[in-house]
């Protein structure tokens, strides 16, 4: 899975992949499986362009896949990610309600 999100970040313009353990400030990582990612939109400059966005878990192949399309379509808002793999944000990160 990983290679696959590798090229999908290759052909992106700018794009950069770091692979990294759990970022706990940023994700709720399980011992689930598959792999989690934080994205951001950014300018040929590599400064933030848009909100910060948490994906995964990411499980199979063809979740990759979806995601890569993603990607390469420029990480639009119109439904052709699917919720699932949309990651929950880290508990800190979580509205507290009264």
């Amino acid at each position: 899975m990983l290679d696959r999100l590798r090229e999908a970040v290759r052909t992106c313009p700018h794009g950069i992949l770091v692979a990294a353990g759990c970022l706990g400030g940023l994700l709720r990582c399980t011992r689930a499986g598959g792999l989690h990612s934080v994205v951001q939109p950014c300018a040929k400059d590599r400064t933030a362009s848009g909100p910060v966005m948490r994906l995964g878990p990411i499980v199979t192949e063809a979740d990759a896949d979806l995601v890569g399309a993603w990607l390469r379509a420029g990480m639009p808002d119109d439904g052709t990610l699917p919720h699932g793999l949309r990651a929950a944000p880290a508990p800190r990160h979580t509205a507290h309600l009264n």
